[in-house]
């Protein structure tokens, strides 16, 4: 008798024993399909033993795949959380057509709240704050260039790097120094890590942050820097020009002063041999020579053309210095003579008697000018013609002794003569 015959009745048919002799592959004894008609063959197939569902269901909050019986899957609830968040974060990091995030906008309005909103957001969104706009500036280049020290604070404290190049190869700390804001190069050297500023850094003319302190003459920079270990000596990649050299070609005395009393090395010499003191000799800069020489400067210092700083000096005051004869400045109510034109001036030029017989004073002339015509009453001695003149005369005097004055008498024949 079949098993079910006890529950369902008498036994129908040949069916149930054609469903015991036909088991499921596997050794299973659930019922088998029946046959197809028409001798066709019969489909391996598994039948779900419960209420009948449709192939595709449509999205519920339940799980789309009761067949397999799956979990439901969680993104339902994570979309409907993060949703805000994540536009936050696009709205946060979407470029305009320059290129510029609202973060950029925000820093340079200085809105210190939305800086603070919009730095939390690129934190949140694992995004990187050193984003470029279309000129290459980073949201600290801004802040540095606008000269806020509290954003620059802020920035590097939450992760923008202050080694990020602009287009020119300058760091944070090269733009601080050339807009002039020792106030941002202190916050930005305070709130980095330590090793993470690298103060010999060349920008792309080869000048380290120092070199373009001295060369806007921010005496505080400098010293902020030279503080932090910044090389003094250090010399640009194009040239090889110290920033000694560079202040004595910017004609800094202050800053001259302020170099060598740091210790900065004032026979330093760049590419081309010439050191300080030839840049200073060959421009004719009295006040940059006489404090090179009193430093120590070398003035028999060759350089590639064999050139020393006596040899390219045009001026002769500077000749002087250089030849330690002349160690006081100047009255700065005297010019300055050429260096071609003679600076002796004889005693009779410089002064001479009045018609009233008072001393007074005549400009200085060279002994080239034509003599001064006598005045009255007072016959103009005989030049003396057994010592050279300093200079070539204008004119040949006659050899002879003015008996009468304006009537020469020639003189008499040598003894032994015909």
């Amino acid at each position: 008798m079949c098993p079910s015959q006890a529950r369902l009745g008498p036994e129908p048919s040949s069916t149930c024993h054609r469903m015991l002799q036909d088991p499921l592959p596997g050794g299973s004894t659930s019922p088998a399909v029946p046959a197809p008609r028409h001798g066709l063959p019969r489909p391996e197939a598994l039948y779900y033993q419960g209420p009948l569902l449709p192939l595709y269901p449509t999205p519920t909050m339940g799980s789309p795949f009761p067949l397999l019986s799956l979990p439901p899957p969680l993104y339902p609830m994570v979309c409907s959380m993060e949703h805000p968040l994540s536009a936050d974060i696009a709205m946060a990091t979407r470029a305009d057509e320059d290129g510029d995030t609202p973060l950029h906008i925000a820093v340079v309005q200085a809105n210190l709240p939305a800086v603070h909103r919009l730095v939390s957001l690129f934190q949140h969104g694992g995004r990187e704050l050193d984003i470029y706009n279309n000129l290459r500036q980073t949201p600290l280049h801004l802040a540095v260039i606008t000269t806020l020290p509290s954003l620059v604070r802020l920035l590097v404290m939450a992760g923008a790097s202050p080694m990020a190049l602009d287009r020119h190869g300058q760091t944070a700390a090269h733009l601080a120094c050339e807009h002039r804001s020792p106030a941002c190069l202190r916050a930005l050297l305070d709130s980095a890590a330590p090793g993470t500023v690298d103060l010999e850094a060349r920008n792309y003319d080869g000048l380290t942050a120092l070199h373009v302190a001295v060369n806007t003459e921010c005496h505080e920079a400098v010293l902020l820097l030279l503080e932090r270990g910044a090389d003094i000596d250090a010399v640009d990649i194009k040239s090889g020009r110290s920033p000694l050299i560079h202040a004595v070609e910017n004609n800094s005395l202050s800053m001259v002063q302020l170099l060598l009393q740091h210790g900065a090395n004032v026979n330093a010499q760049m590419y081309s041999g010439s050191s300080a003191l030839h840049s200073a000799s060959g421009r004719g800069l009295l006040p940059l020579v006489r404090t090179l020489v009193r430093s120590g400067a070398d003035s028999g210092l060759k350089n590639c053309h064999n050139d020393t700083p006596l040899m390219v000096a045009r001026s002769r005051r500077v000749i002087d210095i250089l030849r330690g004869k002349a160690t006081r400045p100047a009255p700065a109510s005297q010019p300055e003579p050429s260096p071609d034109r003679s600076t002796t001036t004889s005693p009779e030029s410089s002064s001479r008697l009045s018609s009233n017989g008072l001393l007074s004073a005549s400009p200085s002339s060279s002994p080239s000018q034509s003599p001064p015509k006598d005045p009255s009453g007072f016959p103009m001695a005989p030049p003396n013609f057994f010592l050279p003149p300093s200079s070539p005369p204008t004119f040949l005097p006659f050899a002879g002794v003015l008996q009468v004055p304006g009537r020469p008498v020639p003189p008499s024949p040598a003894p032994g003569g015909s």
